[in-house]
Parts: structure tokens; C-alpha cells; sequence
């Protein structure tokens, strides 16, 4: 077993996208050969983790692998679908039923594009008609009215967590981190060839996934507040991987908003429970002690809910709040030991050089990314 300062701190992987953890788009995303590395030397199978921000559930999907279970917490209920998705097999069988309805919906894109359309319930919302094309929304309703059908759950969101990938490309919105309406002039039947194309490829990646997960190990799921974790027993957990959002960096909710519009997810929620989001920091102008507070309130369940003599690793950026670099390591380092958590290592390294970096505002010259490893005393 590796020792703690025997750790390295390297984002430069070449491969960061393999089985499931490319499906679906989700900024800063955690690249999955640091949980894989802390997982394989400092934990064993049967025994469980926690990801209170599991974002796009990379921690869980490289749990799964190992046979290590796991529980994920997020705020936003769309990276807690996600997560599900790519941390679940399935089946053969349920291959099938997939490949079946791929081609039923190749057929209805063939038939729609002589001009066969059919009939769907309109789902309307505000900015609808701003922010997409009216075939657009045409074929998304299509193609959600079709999966609505599909009795079988796991398939379901697998459809869903498709269909919610191409959204920002086939709206009116610039792109994942841009937010604002542009003319892209999507041509009649595009967005059901490109459902179908995700499909096919996301399909592939979740079937060798398959293959190597271990199906005897769990995986739990909960949208909620990590301020507030009453839902995981005291001192259950063996170790936890995590990555909290950085403050005044980005608001997760808002270049998902689309998307969980159609899937029916609730905006609002992570919305005003977000910590650290940019629309409480530039919007809000709130002052850096409120990140503080919020941090220090997740660390105190993470300090409940982690056994004796356990570790933590918090992957965490400085922020820029007020004009004013925000050393949060610093932070960290001095309210732990009031809440039972002892610094064991921290290993800084300049944002520049980490392939997270999703704006390059961001990594503007003195902030850095830190791990930092805590022990429950």
C-alpha cells in the first residue's frame, strides 16, 4: 500500500475518456485516474467510499470497477442521473432492447425526413421558442415521448442521459460553457441522427463497462445537500474521494438548465443550494467567509460519517473572490481540527498545468489546485 507522501499529483494522463466516463458532457470533470490510483492503494474490495460531490460519478464508476462500494451526493439532479448511468451495467438482454429501439428510432428519422411526421404532445417552457428551433423541440419531444414508453429503468435513463447529452449542441446556446444564444440553422432531421449516433456510441462504452464492473458491489445515489448528509450512518464510510466545486468558478446549474427542463428535473434546487457557485460570489457578492462556512458544514459531516483513522482526499482550487486570491488550503488548514480531521499531506500544483482547467480565466497566474489528505482522529 502506498504510502501518503509517496503521492503524486499529475492531471496528464493520456487517456481520461475510457468505458463510461466520456459519456455525456460535464464541465471541470474529474479525471478518473487519481480516484482509480487512491482507490487501488488505499482502500479494498467490500468496503465503502463516498463522493459527496460525485458530479458526473467518475469515483463511482472506478469503485465499481474494483468491486468497491460506493455513494455519491450531489446537489444537481442531473449529474446524480448521470452518475447512475454510467455506474450501472446492464445486461444482454437489455442491450438488445436498446439496439431495437435505436433502429425503430433510424426509421422514424428516415420517415420524418420525407416529411411523415407524427403527432406528439407539445412540451413548452419558458424560453423555449428563444432558445431552440421549432424542429428542433419537434424532435426532441419525439424522441422523449418514445423513451417515456420503455418500461424497463436502467434503460429509461440510459435514453434520457442520450438525449440530455446532444441538448446544448442541437440549442441555440453557444456552447456547454457559453451561455448565449446564437444562430446555428440545424437542418431538419439532425437531431434524431444525433440522438441515434450517441446512442450507438454510448451504448458500446456502457456494454464494456459491463464486461469488468462488479456487479456484487453497490452503488447509492442522493441528490442532496452535502451540508447535511443525514441519510449515511456514523462512521460507515472507509474512505472518501471527492472534488468540491470551486468558489466564484462556475454555476453548475445554469449550463445544465436546458437540459433538465426537458427531462423534467428540478433547475430551482441546485440553484439555491449550490456552494461556491459564481451567482453567490460575482451576483451576490458574497464575501468569502459564506464559502468558508459552507465548506466548513460539509467537512463536519464528512468528519461524522468517515471511521476513525480513515482518509479523505479533497481535490480543491484557490479562488478568486472580491478581486482577492482565495488560498483555500490555508482555509482548510485551519478549521479541520475543530471538527475532528487532522491534515495529514497537501500536494499544490499550478491550475495551468491540469487537464480540469475547463475556462482559461480561470488559471490565471497564483492559483492553484490542491490535494489535500485528512485523517479522522
Amino acid at each position: 500500500m502506498q504510502k501518503i507522501h509517496e503521492i503524486t499529483f499529475d492531471f496528464k494522463e493520456t487517456d481520461t475518456s475510457y468505458l463510461t466516463h466520456s459519456i455525456h458532457p460535464y464541465p471541470a470533470k474529474f479525471p478518473p485516474h487519481l480516484p482509480k490510483k487512491l482507490l487501488d492503494n488505499f482502500s479494498v474490495k467490500g468496503q465503502t467510499v463516498l463522493d459527496p460531490f460525485c458530479g458526473s460519478g467518475t469515483t463511482l464508476v472506478e469503485a465499481r470497477l474494483k468491486g468497491i462500494n460506493s455513494i455519491g451526493v450531489d446537489v444537481n439532479g442531473l449529474a446524480c442521473l448521470l452518475s447512475k448511468v454510467k455506474s450501472t451495467s446492464i445486461s444482454s438482454e437489455q442491450a438488445q432492447v436498446l439496439e431495437h429501439f435505436i433502429s425503430m428510432i433510424e426509421e422514424v428519422s428516415f420517415r420524418w425526413s420525407l416529411g411523415n411526421r407524427f403527432r406528439v404532445e407539445k412540451i413548452d417552457f419558458e424560453g423555449l421558442s428563444h432558445w431552440f428551433q421549432t424542429n428542433v423541440a419537434e424532435e426532441i419531444t419525439l424522441l422523449l415521448s418514445e423513451i417515456e414508453k420503455i418500461n424497463d429503468q436502467v434503460i429509461r435513463d440510459f435514453l434520457r442521459i442520450a438525449l440530455s447529452s446532444i441538448i446544448v449542441r442541437v440549442s441555440n446556446q453557444e456552447s456547454d460553457t457559453r451561455f448565449a444564444a446564437i444562430e446555428k440553422n440545424i437542418t431538419d432531421g439532425y437531431t434524431l441522427n444525433l440522438f441515434v449516433n450517441k446512442t450507438k456510441e454510448y451504448l458500446e462504452r456502457l456494454l464494456e463497462f459491463s464486461k469488468i464492473a462488479d456487479r456484487d458491489s453497490s452503488v447509492c445515489i442522493y441528490n442532496s445537500d452535502s451540508r447535511n448528509l443525514n441519510f449515511i450512518d456514523d462512521e460507515s464510510i472507509d474512505i472518501i474521494i471527492t472534488s468540491p466545486p470551486y468558489a466564484n468558478t462556475y454555476d453548475y446549474y445554469l449550463y445544465h438548465k436546458f437540459r433538465k427542463r426537458w427531462l423534467g428535473i428540478d433547475v430551482k434546487y441546485a440553484q439555491y443550494n449550490e456552494i461556491g457557485s459564481r451567482r453567490e460570489f460575482s451576483s451576490l457578492e458574497q464575501e468569502p467567509e459564506k464559502w468558508f462556512e459552507d465548506l466548513k458544514q460539509c467537512f463536519s459531516e464528512i468528519s461524522r460519517v468517515i471511521k476513525k483513522n480513515s482518509l479523505a482526499f479533497i481535490v480543491i482550487g484557490d479562488s478568486v473572490i472580491q478581486k482577492t486570491i482565495v488560498r483555500i488550503d490555508k482555509e482548510i488548514e485551519k478549521f479541520s481540527p475543530s471538527l475532528g480531521l487532522v491534515v495529514r499531506h497537501i500536494i499544490s500544483s499550478d491550475l495551468s498545468n491540469h487537464s480540469k482547467i475547463f475556462n482559461p480565466t480561470f488559471a490565471q497566474k497564483g492559483k492553484k489546485e490542491h490535494l489535500i489528505i485528512l485523517e479522522k482522529t
